[in-house]
This record gives structure tokens, sequence and C-alpha cells, in this order.
């Protein structure tokens, strides 16, 4: 009897025992999924709020980038380059081709429209041009004069004169804008002496315009006499620079500006 007891209690004791090792095991790999599921969790919170600050800096940032404020006395020819960070907002104009940056687009639309209220007639034959489209043009014109015989380096000085090289055209500023006659659109001699372009010279100063290369400063504009070629400025200047003759290289050099 007593053997037996003692068989019991040995066996009780091992059974017991080996329930305790398997609940302890059990408990101890759920502890671990637990632990490892409270990682994941931690660790899933933490790149949300990482994604969260970046959004919010993102969002900062924007509010303090300033929007881009055009100069418009800016200095564009062939010793000045156009600004390497240059933007312009460009709106197009009433025929669906031309556009023009946005702080000239009111002025040019109301000057043309004054025009035209007195019986005249305008074509806008240039406007805004990107500098690839500049550099395309400028090398059509080379690839004339070369073909007739002309050293690059001689052909390169003769279109410049006329054609400003990429990068330092004042039409890729949205600033520029060549107006001729709609009934004689040559960009010759004679565009000067239509009703339109005397119009335009008298008149263009009051709507913020000047007469960017005028006869007689071909030696400091280093273009030759455009009598259509126009650039906005902003009234009070463009006023000041047609009364007294000026050109805009001779007016920034008054001011100090160069």
């Amino acid at each position: 009897m007593r053997l037996k007891l003692w068989v019991k209690i040995v066996l009780f004791i091992l059974i017991t025992g080996t329930i305790s090792v398997i609940v302890f095991q059990m408990g101890r790999k759920i502890g671990m999924e637990l632990a490892r599921e409270n990682m994941q969790q931690i660790r899933l919170e933490n790149e949300l709020l990482a994604a969260n600050e970046s959004e919010e800096k993102d969002v900062i940032n924007l509010a303090e980038k300033e929007p881009y404020v055009i100069d418009l006395l800016m200095l564009v020819n062939k010793d000045y380059g156009l600004p390497e960070d240059y933007e312009v907002e460009l709106l197009t104009m009433y025929d669906k081709v031309n556009r023009a940056a946005k702080e000239a687009y009111g002025p040019l639309n109301e000057m043309l429209a004054a025009g035209r209220a007195e019986g005249l007639a305008f074509e806008i034959c240039s406007s805004y041009r990107d500098v690839k489209v500049q550099k395309r043009l400028f090398q059509e014109d080379l690839d004339v004069l070369m073909a007739q015989g002309y050293t690059y380096e001689a052909a390169y000085e003769e279109v410049a004169k006329e054609t400003m090289p990429p990068g330092h055209s004042e039409h890729s500023t949205g600033l520029a804008f060549d107006i001729v006659s709609l009934g004689y659109q040559i960009l010759d001699g004679k565009q000067e002496f239509t009703p339109e372009t005397q119009w335009l010279h008298e008149n263009c100063a009051k709507y913020g315009f000047i007469l960017r290369y005028p006869k007689g400063k071909e030696d400091i504009t280093k273009i030759s006499f455009e009598s259509w070629h126009y650039r906005y400025v902003g009234v009070e200047v463009a006023t000041y620079i047609m009364e007294q003759g000026l050109c805009l290289e001779e007016y920034l050099e008054e001011i100090g500006k160069i």
C-alpha cells in the first residue's frame, strides 16, 4: 500500500511539474508575442509621428517661402544675363498666341486698347519667348551668315547687333514686346513712320513702357535702333526716361544701380 501511495505521489509530482513547464512555456511565448506586437505598435506610432512632423515642416516651409517678385528695372542685355533664379507668371494675350508677365499684362492691354479707340491697329509680333527659343533663333541667324562665308566670330558679332544671345534677351523676361502696325509688319526703318508706331512713341510712357532701343543710343545699348521694341518698367520710371530721352542703361547708371 505504501509503495502504491509513493508511486502516486511521484506521478502527481511529475505530472504537475510537466504541466507547470508547459504553462510556463506557453506563457512565455504569449508574452513574447505580446511584446513583439507592442514593439510593432510603438514603431508604427513613431513612423506616423515622424510623417506628421515632416508634413508640418513642409507646410511651414511653404508658408515661409515668399513669392518671387520681379524687379521691373532688371537689366538684361549683352553684359547682364537673365537672373538664374528668375521666375515669371505668364498670362496669354487676347490673340491667344502672345504671352506677357502678369505685371505687364494689364498695362499692355490698356495701351493697345487706347490706341485702337483712336482708330489704330496694332500687331504684337514678338512677346515672351524662353531661352531655348532664343537659342534656336540666334543659331538660325548664325547659320545664314556662315553659309554666306562669314566666320563664326564675324557672324556672331553681326547677329548680336539685332538679336540677343540666349539668356540675354529681354523677351525672356515677359516684360518686353515688339509691337508694329497691323498694316505694315516689317521690322525696318519704315516702321518708325507708321501712325501706330508714332502713337506708341508718344503715349507708351503713360502705361509704363519705354522705347528700349532708341535712336542715338546704339553705343550704349549695343543694339541697333528698334522703333518697335517696348519694355515695361512702370509709369513713374517710364515717364522720366522718355521725357529725358534716356535709355534704360543710362537711367540705371544715374540712380546708381549699375
